[in-house]
């Protein structure tokens, strides 16, 4: 057992008081390059306090572990920031597992003096920040534990074993331009090498004919509110026939207007992180990753390009903003960046967060992502049941699918009333400027469908979300559309026709948890009656 009152005499005190001070030049150490490229580069690195306090546990245990763990560990993180403050420098964007494997196919160009020019600084200052923690460590008589190194491994080899084990799929350890560069190195370094390298690593992108873009009719619409929703199922919905109430305030105020129009819509992959990709990157084809990366379609570059103002505000998590290209958004608010705010306001914090645009100047693009109606269902009303708990309560659900369907309802009126008090906040802060409402959703969510239950799951019946528009005179919708579809109005919304040369007919593509290696998709018809019809169901051989 430890000794408490040992670490008590004065002598002891001055020791741990020199494990202080190396945990403060560790945090400087951690933080400070983070800064310096904040402000050379006007890089949006935003202070995340969770992750803060996580270094500084870190670094006290560090601390108090013997030289050869604590020295491994500096050493490891200064390579790793080394690799990734000097990829950060020179591209304006944080290092991905891919762009690992290339820098070891590509040494010769990677060490070209002529990334000095932007990335000089990284080296010294990295070398000078850990080097004081190697030499206040060795130099300083500091309180030891002898097995605290047991638990310094074990929260170093965490994110690690999570790729080793397979337990998390690749958006797990997505980086973000948003997030702390050690973050990011911890996810990317431990997806290659405990991942890509034991699996071997493959690339999988089929080459397409390029997409242009091209002025349409021109726009008059000053502000644009897209809220793109989370597990939203439209066969729950009673407008689209549902036997309950679970949309009863949205439902209302569509009826009561004729300028809202409705459409089944049918989502782009069967994951948030896959179907927001695809939605705002406007991407048809499965493994087109030429165009995910060129983004010619992408929602917020037409914005910017119309001269519209771009806002991505998101109760979801930083890393999805690496798919949307950050250069085309003008201002960035997610969960992990105010946590502490949408702890307290969940996704009711998304329509506060509209009162940050000033719609009376110029003309503004702002998407709220949501994260209700995701599962676990309960909590998105948690405290509030008397409110929301409509339906039976879990508590007395007989089974499985009762407990689902009712907490899923259940959620529905919580998610519901969020998004009328968005869609009512955004009107009232618009005035008299001319503007579309546009919401649809990442995916839906299956209710023991063949057996199945939640998403990830590749059918068709997981893809059917929402469509709900509001814009002045404006046309009837088809009863069925894509997310393709979907995307194009949005576009000529902006001024933009989005023309690809390998689209077919009325057939799009359901993608699956992944845009690289292994690729699953289907393959679907949407006749003009509205009928959806799987053409084929397939994956990477396929493709290859």
């Amino acid at each position: 057992m430890i000794n408490i009152a040992n670490y008590l005499r004065p002598q002891n005190i001055e020791k741990i008081g020199y494990n202080f001070l190396f945990v403060i030049i560790f945090a400087i150490a951690v933080f400070l390059p983070d800064f310096v490229l904040k402000t050379i580069f006007d890089l949006p690195i935003y202070f995340e306090s969770l992750f803060f306090g996580g270094v500084l546990l870190f670094g006290f245990l560090l601390s108090l572990a013997g030289s050869f763990v604590t020295f491994l560990l500096i050493i490891i993180i200064f390579l790793m920031q080394l690799i990734q403050l000097n990829y950060l420098s020179y591209f304006g964007t944080p290092l991905e597992a891919s762009n690992l494997m290339n820098i070891t196919r590509e040494t010769k160009d990677i060490f070209d003096v002529s990334y000095l020019r932007h990335t000089w600084f990284n080296t010294p200052l990295l070398l000078l920040l850990y080097g004081l923690c190697i030499y206040v460590f060795k130099k300083y008589q500091m309180t030891k534990i002898k097995w605290i190194w047991l638990v310094v491994l074990y929260m170093a080899l965490h994110k690690p074993y999570r790729a080793l084990s397979h337990s998390k799929g690749i958006w797990y350890f997505q980086p973000s331009i948003t997030r702390p560069s050690l973050r990011n190195s911890i996810s990317t370094f431990s997806y290659f090498f405990f991942r890509y390298l034991p699996d071997g690593y493959q690339t999988l992108s089929v080459e397409y004919k390029p997409y242009t873009v091209a002025p349409s009719e021109k726009s008059e619409t000053e502000n644009i509110l897209l809220i793109f929703g989370e597990s939203l199922y439209a066969p729950h919905l009673q407008i689209y026939g549902y036997n309950r109430e679970t949309f009863p305030l949205m439902a209302q105020r569509i009826k009561n207007n004729s300028d809202w129009k409705i459409s089944l819509g049918i989502s782009g992959g069967i994951a948030t992180a896959t179907s927001s990709l695809l939605f705002f990157n406007g991407v048809r084809e499965p493994a087109n990753m030429n165009e995910v990366n060129a983004k010619t379609a992408n929602l917020f570059r037409l914005a910017k390009q119309a001269g519209f103002k771009t806002y991505y505000f998101s109760n979801q998590e930083s890393r999805l903003t690496m798919s949307y290209g950050m250069k085309n958004l003008d201002k960035v608010v997610t969960n992990d960046m105010r946590l502490l705010f949408f702890s307290r306001y969940h996704d009711e914090g998304l329509a506060k967060l509209l009162h940050e645009v000033d719609f009376s100047k110029g003309k503004n693009f702002v998407v709220l992502h949501m994260r209700s109606p995701h599962s676990p269902f309960e909590n998105r009303y948690k405290g509030r049941e008397d409110e929301f708990e409509k339906f039976k309560p879990a508590a007395e659900s007989k089974d499985k699918f009762e407990y689902y369907q009712n907490t899923y309802d259940n959620a529905l009126l919580y998610t519901d009333m969020v998004i009328n008090k968005m869609v009512e906040e955004f009107e009232n802060l618009n005035g008299d400027k001319k503007h579309s409402i546009y919401i649809t959703a990442d995916h839906g969510e299956l209710f023991n469908y063949d057996g199945m239950y939640g998403h990830n799951n590749l059918v068709i019946e997981q893809a059917k979300v929402p469509f709900f528009m509001k814009k002045k005179n404006s046309e009837d919708l088809p009863s069925v559309l894509s997310y393709i579809q979907i995307g194009k109005i949005i576009a000529g919304d902006f001024g933009f026709n989005i023309i690809n040369p390998n689209e077919e007919d009325n057939v799009f593509y359901i993608h699956g948890n992944n845009i690289d290696f292994p690729y699953d998709y289907i393959k679907y018809r949407i006749d003009d009656n509205g009928e959806i019809t799987q053409i084929e169901k397939n994956n990477t051989t396929a493709l290859q």
